[in-house]
């Protein structure tokens, strides 16, 4: 279906594929005429690429970005403005310009490895840190310039956030939740594999308390698992509410997922939604998700990513993985990955079954109104921080989201569910630098984003 599509897309010339797709969206904006004035002082020019600034509006050919410290200064064509003499330049010329692509549900704390409690064991503690700096760097070559953690160590969090920001790391931005809530039995509680990042409440009073420690450590976003209650939840939005914090996580029955709808979760992590093996979700539920103006993360990687790696066996060998992890590390998780077919993690669904649930439910969102956004879950066993979000995103296309919308869900749609949309998501004059090249145009094709050249992070060039 999608190889038609593109068939047909590629017999009209490119400009005209492009504007057809933007106008085609809901919303889609196009330039006004209005033009950035040239500015007085300038530091990094981006200069010749295709420009896709995510506001869904016609993409600008030869296009150039001023920047100024770490921030955008003007924004425009050649024609229109000037690289001043002996700024540093970054030639992007028969190239792509994007904002910073940002994902909405990552795990720092881990890299692919199938074995978690193995995993876990050998690397906790002191040597989180470890892992989470080859996490991000692996993030941030592959042009996700800013992430939401969505269980990591806060001891270890901490810390490499402020290396991050000071510049002595380099990194995407790091939203973090510190550790998730649950209301678990003991046994489960005993049991799970992230114990050491799970606060586990019994009472209204544990829920808030819980929610008040998460933010005192720096949470950006509180997390909430299963097992909570309707008054435990809406003590917990209490307390992110008060401080203009998103709440999101997972959800269990259907039942628990019109609560959490009701209770005022702001994102629902996952693409379940209460539907079980059923390819339909509930009308009711589609309902809710429209009026409450709930956020979708649907992580379809994730569940699709043992199929990958069943069907194209290669694909554990991931030249991009490889040459971002310390060998002895890429060591053991190479062996944990050698018969994906094993994986309890994947409660034994292959890829063929998921792939077509996943399709029906996403396009059940879609027709519905469903704000939908993009993460990955990135990290969990095969589903590799380097080649996450272009997987994720190609998944949507393929399910029938046109690219320019799943370009805008990956930047300007993910920072204004951050409360971050003025500062972050675009290409905008006086916005954050964040931005990235891909050799490639992402609007035919999504694996093009496997093809980042540079990164431009808060005004910082980097080279993979």
């Amino acid at each position: 279906m999608i190889t038609t599509r593109l068939r047909t897309r590629l017999r009209f010339p490119l400009a005209a594929v492009l504007v057809a797709v933007a106008a085609a969206l809901p919303g889609a904006q196009t330039f006004d005429g209005q033009r950035d004035p040239q500015p007085a002082e300038v530091d990094l020019a981006i200069v010749g690429g295709l420009l896709i600034d995510g506001h869904e509006g016609p993409p600008l050919p030869g296009a150039v970005v001023l920047v100024e410290d770490n921030r955008i200064v003007a924004v425009g064509s050649r024609d229109e403005l000037t690289v001043p003499d002996g700024v540093e330049v970054v030639d992007a010329r028969g190239m792509t310009i994007l904002p910073g692509l940002i994902d909405a549900h990552v795990h720092l704390d881990i890299l692919g490895h199938s074995d978690y409690q193995h995993w876990h064991g050998r690397y906790r503690d002191g040597r989180y840190a470890e892992i989470m700096e080859i996490s991000t760097r692996q993030l941030l070559m592959s042009g996700v310039t800013t992430v939401v953690d969505l269980a990591g160590q806060p001891e270890a969090l901490g810390p490499l956030k402020d290396r991050i920001e000071s510049g002595d790391l380099p990194g995407p931005r790091v939203v973090a939740s510190m550790g998730w809530i649950t209301n678990w039995s003991d046994e489960q509680v005993a049991r799970h594999h992230r114990r050491s990042h799970t606060v586990n409440v019994r009472t209204v009073d544990e829920a808030r308390a819980a929610a008040r420690t998460a933010i005192a450590q720096g949470a950006g976003i509180i997390k909430v698992h299963t097992g909570l209650t309707e008054a435990q939840l809406r003590a917990v939005g209490e307390e992110a509410d008060a401080r203009g914090l998103r709440i999101t996580g997972h959800v269990g029955t259907r039942d628990d997922l019109l609560m959490r709808i009701r209770a005022g979760q702001d994102g629902i992590e996952h693409l379940s939604l209460g539907a079980g093996s059923s390819p339909a979700i509930a009308p009711e539920v589609l309902q809710g998700l429209v009026d409450h103006r709930t956020w979708v993360i649907p992580t379809l990687i994730q569940t699709t990513i043992q199929g990958r790696a069943v069907e194209w066996p290669d694909w554990r060998d991931n030249p991009r993985v490889r040459a971002l992890t310390p060998p002895a590390i890429w060591a053991d998780i190479r062996r944990s990955i050698e018969n994906p077919r094993r994986f309890g993690y994947f409660g034994g669904s292959l890829r063929v079954r998921r792939i077509d649930e996943m399709g029906a439910k996403l396009r059940q969102l879609r027709d519905a109104g469903v704000r939908v956004l993009v993460g990955t879950d990135s990290g969990t066993p095969l589903n590799f921080h380097t080649d996450a979000m272009w997987q994720e995103m190609d998944l949507m296309v393929s399910y029938g989201f046109f690219p320019m919308e799943v370009l805008a869900m990956a930047t300007r749609r993910n920072a204004e569910y951050l409360g971050r949309g003025d500062e972050l998501g675009t290409v905008t004059r006086g916005k954050l630098a964040d931005l990235i090249v891909v050799d490639g145009n992402p609007l035919l094709s999504m694996r093009d984003l496997r093809h980042v050249v540079t990164v431009v992070k808060d005004g910082r060039v980097y080279t993979p």
